[in-house]
């Protein structure tokens, strides 16, 4: 098995995943932002890439669906995974608590559990929770929200091992250069340009709903340089081939300037961290 990248360092609820989902022995590379994972990708540095596309609190994450939606036509969604998140607070035991690094997701998600724990110590986002642990072990004063597994490689003390009781579930896509055959994927996921007047997503959404395909997700982003355009990511439930799916897709290209394949697949296992 060639490379698998993923969103660095060692520690991030990326690499845990990509450890659970392809074994102990499958060589991982650790980027340092998502936009390194599809350039490790496309460059053939890694056969496959892991990338997170939701967080059940914090909504989707943006970078993932610009990138694919950019890079459609190279880069395919082959798989989904989902990762029940357990975050601890990690410090130095007895030491003061002025400020708390973590994901900006996890900094909202325990929003509450941090105003009525912590309420002198300020948040600070930054790029992942392992990042997080590294800043926390580095400054005075400092914490992290983060895996329990970071204590051990960045010399922190578990001061908390589990931040309140809500599931927190992060979903995750594996991507490649290749894209898996239609006939056996159960999703597929679309970068659909609609024209820029009134009306325009509502009859683009009709044939779905005439045909009675459901819509797992669809996400809005704009397109840079044209303000007020926008490019829709849309994700069906069933294989594209299948015949209702595959009228609805005609008609919803007819509605369309344009409608780009970005992956079919199918949702796979859901692993605890």
């Amino acid at each position: 098995m060639g490379g698998i990248a993923y969103l660095g360092p060692e520690g991030t609820f990326s690499g845990i995943l990509a450890r659970r989902r392809f074994g102990a022995k499958a060589p991982l590379v650790p980027c340092p932002a998502i936009d390194g994972v599809f350039e490790s990708v496309l460059s053939g540095q890694a056969q496959l890439g892991i990338v997170p596309v939701e967080n059940s609190s914090g909504g989707a994450v943006h970078d993932t669906i610009d990138l694919l939606i950019r890079h459609a036509g190279s880069i395919f969604i082959r798989g989904e995974d989902s990762l029940d998140i357990r975050i601890a607070l990690l410090g130095r035991r007895g030491a003061p608590i002025q400020k708390v690094f973590s994901h900006f997701t996890q900094i909202r998600h325990h929003a509450d559990w941090l105003s009525k724990n912590l309420p002198a110590a300020r948040p600070v986002a930054v790029e992942s929770t392992t990042t997080a642990a590294s800043r926390a072990a580095a400054s005075k004063g400092a914490a992290a929200l983060a895996s329990p597994g970071a204590a051990k490689i960045y010399g922190l003390d578990i001061l908390k091992p589990r931040l309140g009781r809500e599931v927190n579930v992060t979903h995750f896509f594996v991507i490649g250069k290749t894209p898996v055959p239609a006939a056996a994927a159960s999703r597929a996921a679309f970068a659909a340009v609609l024209p820029n007047h009134c009306g325009s997503l509502h009859a683009f959404l009709g044939p779905f709903a005439r045909q009675k395909v459901s819509l797992t997700r669809i996400i809005s982003r704009p397109v840079p340089g044209k303000p007020q355009t926008y490019v829709f990511y849309v994700e069906i439930e069933g294989s594209p081939l299948a015949p209702h799916a595959a009228r609805a897709l005609e008609s919803a290209r007819k509605l369309s300037e344009s409608l780009a394949l970005l992956g079919a697949f199918a949702p796979g296992r859901r692993f605890r961290s």
